[in-house]
């Protein structure tokens, strides 16, 4: 169920975005008591982790939402350059599924 997709992490400014899990036809699958897990890192098999997102359900979860979050704080202190991240969905059954992995290429901040 694995999709890719990269983003893009601006330095020093909140990262949110809102995911939705649709089945074959296209109809959101409700993630009602369901939880997910998101990292960074350098590359797959680094030790060290360079951010974990914050993720919530959007709603009580029945639309297939949640969001993940990384804050302005957090950014910050990400060394801008390509990572490696994924998203897995812990489901309330006990199964756990992969369902983003990519590039998150953090921008250096200007502004400060």
């Amino acid at each position: 169920m694995s999709g890719s997709l990269d983003i893009t992490v601006e330095q020093g400014a909140t990262f949110k975005r809102t995911i939705t899990i649709l089945n074959s036809s296209q109809v959101a699958i409700d993630v009602s008591g369901d939880t997910f897990s998101a990292q960074m890192r350098k590359r797959p098999q680094s030790e060290d982790i360079s951010a974990t997102f914050s993720t919530s359900l959007v709603s009580d979860g029945s639309d297939g939402q949640f969001e993940l979050l990384l804050s302005d704080e957090t950014t910050m202190g990400i060394i801008d350059g390509d990572y490696v991240y994924d998203v897995e969905w812990n489901k309330a059954d006990g199964t756990k599924t992969r369902l983003l992995e990519g590039v998150a290429k953090v921008t250096p901040e200007v502004t400060r």
